[in-house]
């Protein structure tokens, strides 16, 4: 009976032995010296640092997706307002006549009657030029946004004048026969210049052939010189 008790505590002695330098083979080889508690809070320690800096990039990540919002969201109203700068500017210059333009309106071709003809070789529209600007003035009356006399656009420091056998405008030397263009309300124009009694009857009183029509789209060409001012200066 003694040898039994002697057998079993031999075993337990030799199981805990075997036990103690398996813990410390762990310990030594996977744990780093350290107990598992200690191994434990050190990846529990880790993973909370891990989820610090988790949240930290996302906190980033967040500040640079609204940089990059603010960022297209300014280059989004930069481009809005230079597109509406660019159209001001584009609106102007129609205006002022130095871009091409086209719509309705009428085409007004003057020219000299025939050689043979009872009037004789003597008449010339060149001589009558002031029933040209006339002609002009109605035109602009009657609501023309834009005009041309053969593709020399009006603006504002235009001239139509004599000059030996021809007029100039713009400064170009200019020979019948004449096409005149103008843009605007078809109908309005052409009554307002073929009333009775009217420049066109006048025109073709003095024997010169005056053509009038209404045209769904015409096209004007912009003024292609220069306008500069010497003498005046924008009010402040």
């Amino acid at each position: 009976m003694k040898k039994d008790y002697i057998w079993i505590g031999v075993g337990c002695i030799i199981l805990g032995i075997f036990i103690a330098f398996q813990m410390k083979f762990v310990q030594g080889t996977y744990l780093n010296g350290t107990t598992p508690t200690q191994k434990t809070t050190e990846i529990l320690n880790e993973l909370s640092a891990v989820k610090s800096e988790k949240e930290a990039l996302l906190d980033e990540i967040e500040t640079l997706e609204a940089q990059i919002e603010d960022i297209q969201g300014s280059a989004a109203s930069e481009n809005a307002v230079i597109k509406s700068l660019t159209d001001e500017l584009n609106r102007y210059k129609s205006f002022a006549g130095m871009t091409k333009v086209q719509g309705q309106g009428i085409l007004i071709t003057i020219d000299n009657p025939p050689a043979d003809s009872s009037y004789g070789s003597d008449v010339n529209i060149v001589y009558d030029y002031k029933l040209i600007l006339d002609l002009l003035n109605e035109l602009n009356s009657a609501g023309a946004e834009a005009i041309s006399i053969n593709d020399q656009r009006m603006v504002n420091n235009t001239e139509v004048r004599f000059a030996g056998t021809q007029i100039n405008v713009n400064t170009i030397p200019l020979n019948s026969p004449f096409s005149i263009k103008a843009i605007g309300n078809s109908s309005t124009l052409e009554g307002a210049i073929n009333q009775r009694f009217g420049i066109v009857s006048t025109i073709r009183d003095l024997g010169y052939y005056i053509e009038v029509k209404e045209i769904d789209n015409l096209e004007i060409p912009g003024f292609n010189g220069s306008i500069k001012f010497d003498y005046a200066t924008t009010v402040k």
